[in-house]
């Protein structure tokens, strides 16, 4: 019996993910730092564990006895100085990795993000092997989980490693002040970016991140993305949205330059000019290597269940 550790066991993702991990045998401990925040049904075979992982005793303690590691926690906030990024994204996972492997772990699982890959276009989508390049790269988010990701990668203990790159994941257990803010846009939207995304139900990237860590390749990195869509094309899955005409990208680049000098004065703001750039792209992705390898391939996004979770 495996017992995999899920560290930030309160977020989207690490919820979808737990409740998959214990529906297939395994045992699982969760840390965060309140457990009145889980938000998953409780289960014999789930523990949470309450502690920082960014404080290296408390990991140490939440990881002996385990086999597997789930590393999904992350600031992922819009706004924030590059010193805050570094601080939850990159600075803790040298010590994880040392500690997950005194402990005895067989394999170690980093949630890292297709951010770190360049943009790809609708017509020619990115893969693993896409260099990282145009905002993405300015982007303090993207900058410490790449940084992280060398980290894991270039792990020269015996544990193996494997990194997942998941694009825009949406659905069950996400927040409104989330990525599931897409969700709930959906019934007022009336603008939207000229740009795109890889959107994949979060239930979906659960799945996908699994698989990696049953089957993935030891130091490699898989996309786990869903579907291509322009915003545009997003919103009119939706019945109740009506009219989505463009925002103008002169307008989206004024904004952005507002933005960095706001970021500059030090007022924290979500539309820096990097984000703006994002906003922009159409940031689209292929998963084949994960269809290969993992055999992996998410199922199409459903209107209708998205519409439940807004």
């Amino acid at each position: 019996m495996e017992k995999i550790l899920v560290t930030g066991a309160n977020g989207m993702l690490a919820t979808n993910i737990i409740e998959q991990l214990l529906s297939r045998g395994y045992e699982v401990v969760g840390m965060l730092r309140r457990s009145s925040s889980y938000k998953g049904p409780r289960h014999g075979m789930l523990t949470l564990h309450e502690g920082d992982f960014k404080d290296r005793a408390a990991f140490a303690e939440a990881v002996r006895g385990c086999t597997g590691v789930f590393h999904v926690a992350a600031m992922t906030r819009q706004s924030g100085s590059y010193a805050q990024f570094e601080a939850v994204n990159h600075t803790p996972v040298p010590a994880m990795l040392e500690e997950s492997s005194g402990a005895g772990v067989r394999r170690f699982l980093y949630v890292s993000t297709a951010n770190t890959i360049g943009c790809g276009t609708r017509e020619h989508p990115a893969d693993e092997n896409t260099p990282w390049s145009g905002p993405l790269t300015q982007s303090f988010y993207a900058r410490t989980k790449e940084a992280a990701e060398r980290c894991v990668l270039g792990f020269s203990g015996e544990m193996e490693t494997v990194v997942v790159n998941p694009t825009f994941m949406i659905g069950r257990y996400g927040s409104r002040k989330g990525s599931n803010t897409m969700l709930a846009l959906a019934g007022t939207v009336s603008f939207c970016p000229k740009g795109g995304k890889n959107f994949i139900d979060v239930e979906e990237a659960a799945r996908g991140m699994i698989l990696a860590y049953e089957r993935g390749r030891d130091r490699q990195r898989y996309l786990i993305c869903g579907a291509n869509y322009s915003f545009r094309q997003f919103y009119r899955l939706f019945p109740q949205v009506r009219c989505t005409p463009e925002i103008p990208r002169w307008f989206m680049h004024a904004a952005g330059a507002l933005g960095q000098l706001l970021h500059h004065l030090g007022i924290p703001v979500a539309f820096t000019r990097a984000n703006m750039g994002i906003l922009m792209s159409e940031d689209a992705y292929h998963g084949r290597k994960a269809e290969i390898e993992l055999g992996f391939r998410a199922a199409p996004l459903d209107p209708v269940k998205l519409n439940s979770y807004r």
